[in-house]
């Protein structure tokens, strides 16, 4: 990606990241390159800061409440979920630079060193020789090949994600067992997939530039749940984070964050939190004109 060449002179732009690693050693997990390798990341950031204008996402809040204006090429850095490796190997690297970064913070992800349900796939998928099991839109094949199990963790993504009737964890459970794990993995230590401890998230929010905001609790998508959980997702995480961190924000974001994946009433309950400012995963540039809940984002890539 020509990360600068996305950078508008009227327009603001954030950025969603999710990890940065030593170096990609995998051939299946990571395909998508969530996890940037640290030399890709710094590179990024080097064009961009030569480019454009660093923003953090509280200059951006502000902008909106006291009617100023952005400089010229303005970019934001944001991370979601948790990762341990945000602390280790980008926030050195962005703080050497001057560049602030806004970090949204899955509260059980970090209580409990969780996996997301699809790294959890991932992580059963990747040294298995291949399979054929059924699944609830019918059978999911892969033989040994990267290729095979890279296309076959496409579609997972693509139908999980949009079928409100699978559970993902449960189903992340169920791929498990039938690739021969018999009791389930929730959590590990490698750099995909370990995240942060509560110390390193109090530290990271009071580093100068650096900010934590919210995430949900489990990752769950926010427009699919009914009343109570969606306020265990929203006002319970960001109980959790003021108890646990002591932190209280004005900053969250979506999980999957698609448009189906958020509505008015996620909005409205968001707004009842305190929560002032919530960016998508949609992608695109914004300006003062867009909400401050339905702001863009690039995936970096």
């Amino acid at each position: 990606m020509d990360y600068a060449a996305r950078l508008h002179p009227e327009r603001f732009i954030i950025f969603l990241f999710h990890g940065v690693i030593e170096k990609q050693t995998r051939a299946v997990r990571n395909y998508t390159r969530k996890h940037l390798t640290k030399d890709h990341f710094a590179a990024a950031l080097r064009s961009l800061d030569q480019a454009g204008d660093a923003v953090s996402m509280d200059d951006i809040l502000a902008a909106y409440r006291g009617g100023g204006s952005l400089p010229p090429r303005s970019f934001a850095i944001t991370f979601d979920d948790g990762f341990e490796n945000n602390v280790s190997v980008a926030a050195p690297i962005l703080a050497d630079m001057n560049i602030p970064a806004t970090f949204y913070v899955t509260t059980d992800f970090v209580e409990q060193n969780r996996m997301s349900w699809v790294d959890r796939i991932e992580w059963a998928v990747e040294d298995h020789g291949g399979a054929s099991i059924t699944v609830p839109w019918g059978t999911l094949d892969f033989d040994a090949s990267p290729q095979s199990k890279r296309a076959a963790l496409d579609i997972v993504r693509a139908r999980v994600k949009s079928d409100k009737a699978i559970e993902p964890d449960v189903f992340a459970t169920d791929v498990q067992a039938k690739l021969g794990h018999r009791e389930p993995v929730f959590s590990s230590t490698d750099p995909l997939d370990r995240k942060m401890t509560w110390d390193q998230v109090r530290r990271l929010h009071t580093t100068p530039g650096f900010r934590v905001g919210g995430h949900t609790q489990t990752h769950a998508i926010l427009s699919f749940l009914d009343a109570a959980p969606l306020d265990a997702e929203t006002a319970g995480a960001l109980d959790i984070l003021k108890r646990r961190a002591g932190i209280s924000t004005h900053h969250f974001s979506y999980p999957e964050g698609l448009t189906h994946c958020y509505s008015d009433a996620v909005i409205a309950k968001l707004q009842s939190c305190g929560i002032s400012i919530c960016p998508t995963a949609e992608d695109g540039d914004n300006d003062r004109n867009t909400s401050p809940f339905l702001l863009k984002r690039i995936m970096a890539l």
